[in-house]
């Protein structure tokens, strides 16, 4: 499943990690040497996967890898590919059971509106639309529950592999180092301006961590974050 393509590319320069798991290359990037450190860390985000459909690489800031450094060992990261994989498959099925019948539809419809019943057409050609955008809704739902399915499930295998204590340290490792990352010195004055930054940040940690776990299916395939 391709994914961040436009990032993928970018990200030429010489992995610090490098694994082979399964025939796919997996290859760790600092966030902290590209551009990309203010776009996704100030946001909450430590961690980007990027595939080019084949091949993985990982964007992740420096201090976040190195206290969530067994989140992506090798074994774990089988884990997580496999999951890749299984979302990869199930947007690909939605889409051949909605979205393309529902265009097919839509373009059917559409040229019998036009030459048959031409008086109708404007609210023919709007009911139509109305249906696509039903459709997308309902496929999205359908998907988003069943990644959410398959993210518990990889959670617990993470789980049963490397031990309850073990994967609850880490995820209070993830939590401290949010904590850690944001912390500013609340003896400065702090004006208008700051206030309004420092409550944007609680409620990015509030949407980060509203389900404590090592992986998030949001964005399709960012860990943790």
């Amino acid at each position: 499943m391709k994914l961040n393509g436009k990032i993928y590319q970018q990200l030429t320069g010489e992995p610090f990690v490098s694994q082979e798991i399964d025939g796919k290359k997996i290859d760790f990037h600092y966030m902290n040497d590209t551009p990309y450190l203010f776009q996704y860390a100030s946001k909450g985000r430590f961690a980007v996967w990027t595939s080019d459909g084949q091949n993985y690489r990982v964007l992740i800031e420096k201090t976040y890898y190195e206290a969530l450094e067994d989140f992506y060992q090798e074994d774990v990261n089988r884990i997580w590919l496999n999951f890749l994989d299984k979302v990869g498959k199930t947007s690909k099925k939605f889409n051949l059971l909605f979205n393309i019948p529902a265009l097919v539809l839509y373009l059917i419809v559409s040229i019998l509106a036009v030459y048959v019943f031409q008086d109708y057409t404007m609210q023919i050609l709007l009911g139509m639309i109305v249906l696509v955008v039903i459709v997308n809704m309902v496929q999205g739902r359908i998907v988003n529950s069943k990644v959410r399915e398959e993210n518990k499930n990889a959670q617990d295998e993470i789980r049963n592999l490397i031990g309850n204590e073990r994967f609850d340290e880490l995820v209070k490792a993830q939590e401290d180092h949010y904590q850690n990352y944001f912390k500013f010195n609340e003896e400065n004055p702090i004006d208008d301006t700051q206030t309004t930054n420092a409550e944007q940040i609680d409620f990015q940690k509030e949407e980060n961590f509203e389900e404590v776990s090592p992986k998030d299916e949001e964005n399709h395939g960012t860990k943790i974050n």
